[in-house]
């Protein structure tokens, strides 16, 4: 299956290529020739400050010097984001899960892609299946998500995969294809250094599977 959708991505191979110089995106060209990234996304966890910055303190002291080289990103819920930064002390980046592609505006409750750049974020998810699932994100929202991260300097990790039926249907590759090239569109092959591709099934999340 992974090289099934690596093979299926691979006309995109520089989606899959950024790497990370502290807190700067850089770019290499190889599908498979780039340093590792390794990230891991919060969710709706920790419940209070203090537990976020254990947890942030916990990883970045594992991270040392006799570590395998790896970029290391932390997706963290926004009111522990500072706080995070504060506790990994520049040993791995630490992004948002999400942000709203408007900048401006009656839009209760979200946050604008110059928010979280004005608090030196430079990584945000954009398409996770929670997001697509539960509350409806769309193909198009998705992309102007993407559009929006990238605008503003910022690096986008976006996310694709397929449902246990759709796996299950063997429509895994066409799934994926779809989400990648509506995510992607408009994104101007010179900006796909600021893009990384996570492909997460739907079915295989917190299943074991």
């Amino acid at each position: 299956m992974k090289l099934a959708i690596a093979s299926l991505l691979a006309g995109t191979a520089a989606a899959f290529s950024p790497a990370l110089s502290g807190n700067q995106v850089t770019s290499s060209t190889q599908l498979f020739g780039r340093t590792p990234f390794i990230s891991g996304n919060w969710k709706l966890n920790p419940q209070t400050k203090d537990e976020a910055v254990t947890l942030a303190t916990e990883i970045a002291a594992s991270i040392t010097a006799d570590s395998p080289k790896a970029d290391v990103a932390l997706f963290v819920p926004y009111v522990f984001i500072e706080s995070a930064m504060g506790a990994v002390d520049g040993k791995l980046n630490v992004g948002a899960e999400g942000a709203c592609p408007e900048l401006g505006g009656a839009y209760t409750g979200a946050i604008s892609t110059a928010m979280l750049k004005s608090i030196g974020v430079n990584w945000t998810l954009a398409g996770h299946s929670e997001r697509r699932v539960i509350y409806g994100e769309t193909d198009d929202y998705i992309n102007a998500q993407c559009l929006k991260i990238i605008s503003e300097g910022m690096g986008v990790m976006l996310c694709i995969g397929e449902s246990l039926e759709e796996f299950e249907q063997d429509l895994a590759g066409s799934v994926c294809a779809v989400q990648l090239k509506k995510g992607l569109k408009g994104v101007a092959k010179e900006e796909l250094d600021k893009v990384v591709i996570a492909y997460e099934p739907v079915w295989a999340i917190g299943t074991g599977k």
